[in-house]
């Protein structure tokens, strides 16, 4: 008989609550780039950047599996 406590979780991507905070920091991000610097390029490529950089370091802590 397997327990559930021994399991491992079969999902590998983050949580909802996760990908919520992530999202939500791009946009406002994005929206502040865009402002401060008058050019739509520049916020989502900054944005873009931030995304990635938060993804990899979510990883890298191992906090994707909690």
């Amino acid at each position: 008989m397997t327990y559930s406590r021994s399991r491992t979780p079969n999902t590998t991507s983050m949580d909802l609550t996760s990908t919520a905070i992530l999202l939500a920091t791009c946009v406002f991000f994005l929206f502040g780039l865009t402002t401060m610097t008058g050019s739509l390029l520049l916020g989502v490529l900054g944005s873009l950047g931030l995304a990635a950089a938060m993804t990899a370091s979510v990883k890298m802590v191992g906090l994707d599996h909690l």
